[in-house]
């Protein structure tokens, strides 16, 4: 395609870095497409799921925010093919009537027993399912001792796994690179 390309499409480029080795063979390729789309989807259903739980639970905001984080993928894929001349909805409706009925049920079912749910929840202060109530204080004792601990932790962890994942990076791209040996 030869558009001229604009500094949201030169940002994307950057972004998905297309040309770099990371992805390997036009087989390799093929395979991590297919496996991060099966990722997304996973994550779509999964948050769709997670929606349907919490309003159940009688949550109002985590819902939405669970479900309006599932059209985020969609809309990009839309958007990123369709910027490249690639309709997705095209695509869709070569698909069997099954397989796009069984999608469309899975998620607007969950959308209106989320709706459903959360309405529920409006009307009468609780959930379809009540919790207890559930009181833990973080601020004393053990507890605080073991929050803080795993606070500090994950962060020196994370601190150490960038570290480590740099230092492997400069390695790795030195050994590739035999003119930098010299110097």
């Amino acid at each position: 395609m030869s558009r001229r390309q604009n500094a949201l499409d030169r940002g994307v480029a950057r972004l998905m870095s297309l040309d770099s080795p990371v992805y390997g063979d036009e087989r390799e390729r093929g395979v991590f497409m297919e496996a991060s789309a099966f990722g997304v989807t996973i994550g779509i259903y999964a948050s769709l799921l997670g929606a349907v739980v919490a309003a159940v639970l009688g949550q109002l905001l985590l819902p939405v925010v669970l479900v309006l984080a599932t059209f985020v993928p969609s809309v990009a894929a839309m958007w990123y093919a369709g910027r490249r001349g690639v309709e997705l909805e095209e695509l869709a409706r070569r698909g069997s009537l099954r397989d796009r009925l069984v999608h469309t049920l899975v998620v607007f079912g969950a959308l209106v027993l989320v709706l459903a749910s959360m309405l529920y929840t409006v009307f009468t202060g609780h959930g379809l399912i009540e919790v207890p109530a559930v009181e833990l204080e973080a601020t004393s004792g053990v507890l605080q001792s073991l929050v803080k601990g795993a606070l500090i932790g994950g962060i020196g962890g994370g601190i150490v796994g960038v570290v480590m994942t740099a230092r492997r990076s400069r390695r790795v791209a030195r050994d590739r690179d035999p003119v930098a040996d010299e110097e």
